[in-house]
């Protein structure tokens, strides 16, 4: 089942995948879910639901994605 995520995030996540794409011209999954997360915490929002809405997002725009996290994470 599909969460539903409130106007204020689904802004940020679709923002966060614009500028993400501008920037880098590929979508780093768990990164950028991350970032959105720590913003949103208030909202209290799995990191699977998000990456799994970016998943869909870039599937749609036939945006490339990777699956890498960030050094910082390890």
């Amino acid at each position: 089942m599909r969460r539903i995520l409130s106007n204020q995030l689904q802004d940020d996540l679709v923002a966060s995948f614009r500028t993400e794409l501008q920037k880098n011209r590929i979508i780093n999954i768990p990164v950028l879910a991350e970032q959105i997360r720590i913003r949103n915490e208030a909202e209290n929002v799995a990191l699977e639901d998000i990456s799994e809405w970016l998943m869909h997002y870039a599937k749609s725009v036939s945006a490339p994605m990777v699956f890498e996290k960030s050094p910082l994470d390890a």
